[in-house]
């Protein structure tokens, strides 16, 4: 079984042990972040503003055989758990062209990101995340190394945010996620989205079309990296449920006012939601189709109003962590109730 995250201590490319905190080989002080941006008025040297100005922090992650991206951030290289798997070193290339070997010192399969350790060339400065994902329409760059193509790069808009994205490794989806039509082809992975201002907005992580992508939001990632640079560990919260969203049919046939929220079908023993939530009683049927009934609707979770479980995904991913105890409200026997509930750890996928 893979453990969600792992601790490294691995030599760099100058044979160098890279400790825990995974920062560059090098003695030198890390470079500063790049600075945002002031756009162009024109828009074709916007992109190509922005594409100077940040691919330098680029680099492709892999080998001969194929690979993903990455990029600088915090003095290590950044890409996702998917493109270095269960690899404990990895070769990583810069944009003038050096070959690095660089130690896998962490990562984290439930937001499917990873930390390398690796002596980062002067010129790759950091990049830094945005404060706050900007609003759909925005425009946005994707660079990396599709199709091992390196220093290329893409140009579309984010196209919807607070996406729920199916994850296979762990059962879990990662939650909001930000939906951009930059294309995002195999390669793509683990390189940055980027605003006009050259700020990331996203990690990328997989492509669904030719006009459908999708990037690990910033928000999730600025909580996650920074424990994985300092401990090589971070722990999801979790609440311990299974649900599926209300939908209109789930509303009627459990006397719902409002198709909003999500239907509780059951509490995995030993977690904070077992004893708290009442799982789903029986099933009825509605134009031929069984529908579950009986179950607790959760409608709020820490002051925050849960309309579907992509809200719940990110209620939980961004603003409450393991030990946190916080008010709920459910529609319980068509009554609304007030409940607490604890915060616990993710299992180990």
């Amino acid at each position: 079984m893979q453990r969600q995250t792992r601790r490294r201590f691995l030599a760099g490319a100058a044979g160098v042990a890279v400790g825990l905190a995974g920062c560059t080989t090098s003695a030198r002080d890390p470079p500063e972040p790049i600075e945002p941006l002031e756009s162009p008025a024109d828009s074709d040297s916007q992109y190509a503003t922005v594409y100077e100005r940040t691919i330098r922090s680029v680099a492709f992650v892999g080998d001969e055989s194929g690979g993903g991206s990455g990029f600088v951030h915090d003095g290590v290289v950044v890409t996702n758990q998917h493109v270095v798997g269960d690899a404990e070193t990895i070769d990583v290339r810069f944009e003038n062209g050096e070959w690095r070997s660089a130690g896998v010192t962490a990562t984290d399969v439930y937001a499917d990101l990873a930390v390398l350790s690796t002596d980062i060339p002067d010129y790759a400065r950091p990049l830094s995340f945005v404060a706050s994902i900007p609003a759909v329409g925005t425009e946005v760059l994707a660079l990396g190394s599709p199709f091992g193509l390196e220093s290329s790069v893409s140009s579309g808009i984010i196209s919807g945010k607070n996406r729920s994205l199916p994850n296979e490794q762990t059962g879990f989806s990662i939650p909001n996620t930000v939906q951009t039509d930059a294309g995002l082809d195999p390669g793509n992975s683990g390189g940055p989205l980027v605003t006009m201002d050259g700020l990331v907005t996203g990690v990328a992580v997989a492509g669904a079309g030719t006009s459908v992508g999708f990037a690990v939001s910033p928000l999730l990632a600025r909580r996650v990296l920074p424990e994985l640079i300092r401990t090589g560990h971070y722990d999801h919260p979790f609440l311990g449920i299974q649900l599926v969203d209300v939908t209109p049919t789930i509303a009627e046939a459990n006397g719902l006012d409002d198709a909003r929220g999500v239907l509780v079908v059951g509490t995995a023993d030993g977690t904070p939601a077992d004893g708290t939530f009442r799982g789903v009683t029986g099933e009825t049927e509605i134009d031929g189709r069984s529908v579950p009934v009986g179950g607790d609707v959760l409608v709020e979770l820490a002051g925050n109003a849960i309309d579907s479980d992509a809200d719940l995904g990110t209620t939980l991913a961004l603003e409450l962590s393991p030990g946190d105890r916080v008010p709920a409200t459910v529609i319980r026997d068509g009554e609304p109730l007030e409940l607490t509930v604890g915060i616990g750890a993710r299992p180990e996928p």
